[in-house]
């Protein structure tokens, strides 16, 4: 388990045309969860949401999801993140951040990145479970026929999505 996780932590959100993008970071702007839309059920103690302004990395955090909305779809791979997970997933969400904007990756290809090229479903699961989206960019896998159909904050979303950042559907 992460160290991070009893550090002090502020929570901050950022509008854009789809839906707001929030998420909660240490105070040296590690993000350590972030969602679409309203804020989901997470375990985390302690969060200071007026702190947020005071905390110059998360303004930079914040900085970058207006760059990404603005045009810069690279600028939301800057941002440092901290995600608990295994071994697999922890190459898999490596891998991820691998991936340019207005490119896209198969769920086949991400489970070769991450060393195990059987591991589809896995590769699948650790998209799933990936709980900073969009700074791990889960949205730029697609199935290998370039079809879309799962993702956490819906398949509407991830189109929208990988329509703005360029990507070839």
């Amino acid at each position: 388990m992460s160290s991070r996780r009893f550090a002090p932590l502020v929570r901050t959100s950022v509008r854009t045309p789809w839906l707001p993008v929030g998420f909660v970071a240490d105070e040296d702007g590690v993000v350590i969860a972030s969602w679409f839309g309203e804020p989901r059920a997470i375990d985390i103690a302690h969060v200071d949401v007026e702190a947020a302004r005071k905390v110059r990395h998360v303004a930079g955090a914040s900085d970058a999801v207006v760059a990404w909305v603005d045009g810069d779809v690279d600028a939301i791979l800057d941002v440092p993140v901290d995600q608990p997970g295994g071994p697999f997933q922890q190459k898999a969400w490596k891998a991820m951040r691998s991936v340019r904007g207005g490119t896209t990756m198969s769920y086949a290809d991400l489970a070769r990145r991450a060393g195990n090229p059987k591991a589809v479903r896995a590769a699948g699961t650790a998209c799933a479970l990936n709980h900073v989206a969009p700074f791990v960019p889960c949205h730029r896998i697609i199935h290998t026929n370039g079809t879309i159909s799962a993702y956490g904050f819906g398949p509407d979303l991830k189109a929208l999505l990988l329509e703005h950042e360029g990507a070839l559907l």
